[in-house]
């Protein structure tokens, strides 16, 4: 006997009907073939068009665990690596919402930086905070400047080795299928050049940062696929490669030349004209309970300075194996990631290990006293690792460690950073 589109069939003891059963296979299609799209979209963009790499906040707990990120985001750090992953807040970890999966999670995330500082090896801070300490008066004025006969040899380890400081602020706040943030990181790149005939000091680099960021997410399927979307208004102001060299010390009219510079950089904060848009979009695939994949592009259409900025894409996979998990008072969350980074950026593909990141971390809570978090990984093929500690839920110190490649491949000359963050929220 024919039957109709609406005939049931008979599954596993229920009668599902058969458009049913039609439509959950297409949608599951739609679902396994999400990241090839993505992918094949992306890998189609005119690279050649894009010139800069856009503001990228720094995220502690992301790069203590090798910067792999962008199939974890279950918390506030999602605005940053993956808007997809609003949609796992309150839902990774709730045994209703996903059997056989029990750990903590985060219901919502409010938190403000009071301050993050960023500084290389801090011996070599130290070393160049000696050497200031020893010449100071040579830099009173020109002529006992130019009678420090020890100075330019002091300075040799220190030559054209520009010493990276940052200071970080930022307030975030996340809840399922919604954030907004607001951040703003600065560094300053001062050093030493023995020079020729004379010594001379310069600034590699002062750069500013002020972004914020709106996003929103949804999930379908049941939550086995989620999709994300985001929005950042960012400014970015930067003064590049000054020099003071030995016959400058003593000149007002310099000093006064460089304070106007900056201060009109920062007035540039007041015109909207100044400002550059994009679009973050993500999605993840819950292929399990414990494996899911995401895929992400940032700064999609953004200029800065009137210069194109290039998207970053990245995807990777994460891994939360059940029988490393614990629910309750004392819970336990486990997480290992691996990621292929800013897929777009040409600057390192002579460097393809650069693009590799994987890491793994572990937090265990103390009840509602404290929980700590401890995470390690390999990003660009140099080692990270992080801290991270929380009491009454209130109060967070992080810090991290993590290295940049210098050289001309992986492994060559390893810049080293370390920060430490405190902040406070819920």
């Amino acid at each position: 006997m024919r039957t109709s589109g609406l005939a049931s069939i008979q599954r596993h003891g229920h009668r599902v009907p058969a458009f049913t059963r039609v439509y959950r296979g297409a949608v599951a299609s739609l679902g396994q073939h999400c990241f090839r799209m993505i992918a094949f979209f992306f890998l189609l963009y005119p690279l050649s068009t894009f010139a800069r790499s856009g503001p990228q906040h720094l995220s502690f707990r992301p790069m203590s665990m090798g910067n792999a990120f962008v199939a974890v985001v279950d918390d506030k750090d999602a605005l940053f690596y993956n808007p997809a992953g609003l949609n796992l807040i309150n839902a990774l970890g709730n045994p209703k919402r996903r059997p056989g999966m029990s750990y903590p999670r985060d219901r919502m995330d409010l938190r403000m930086d009071v301050i993050g500082l960023t500084s290389p090896n801090l011996s070599d801070l130290l070393d160049f905070k000696n050497i200031y300490n020893n010449h100071q008066n040579s830099f009173s004025d020109q002529n006992t400047f130019l009678n420090d006969s020890t100075l330019q040899t002091d300075l040799t380890p220190f030559d054209r080795k520009p010493i990276h400081v940052g200071v970080l602020h930022g307030s975030e706040f996340a809840m399922h299928n919604f954030g907004f943030a607001y951040w703003a990181d600065a560094t300053v790149a001062p050093y030493a050049d023995q020079g020729i005939l004379l010594p001379q000091a310069g600034v590699e680099r002062i750069q500013i940062d002020a972004v914020i960021q709106l996003a929103g997410a949804r999930g379908f399927m049941n939550d086995k696929l989620s999709v994300g979307v985001g929005y950042r208004l960012a400014n970015r102001q930067q003064v590049e490669n000054y020099q003071l060299a030995a016959s400058d010390f003593g000149n007002d009219n310099l000093k006064h030349s460089v304070i106007d510079t900056l201060n009109g950089k920062l007035e540039n904060y007041g015109n909207p004209l100044s400002y550059g848009h994009g679009i973050d979009v993500g999605a993840l695939w819950q292929q399990y309970s414990w494996l899911r994949f995401g895929a992400a592009v940032q700064n999609m259409g953004m200029y800065l300075n009137g210069d194109p900025v290039t998207p970053e894409f990245t995807v990777g996979a994460a891994a939360t194996p059940a029988i490393l998990q614990h629910g309750g008072i004392f819970g336990r969350k486990v997480n290992f990631a691996v990621d292929l980074e800013d897929l777009f950026n040409n600057d390192h593909n002579y460097k393809p290990l650069n693009k590799i990141n994987f890491g793994a971390e572990v937090e265990q809570y103390l009840w509602w006293i404290a929980s700590v978090r401890l995470a390690s990984g390999f990003k660009g093929g140099y080692w990270t690792g992080g801290l991270g500690l929380s009491l009454f839920k209130s109060i967070h110190v992080d810090a991290v460690t993590w290295a940049e490649e210098k050289g001309y491949y992986t492994g060559q000359t390893e810049d080293r950073y370390f920060a430490i963050n405190v902040g406070l929220g819920i």
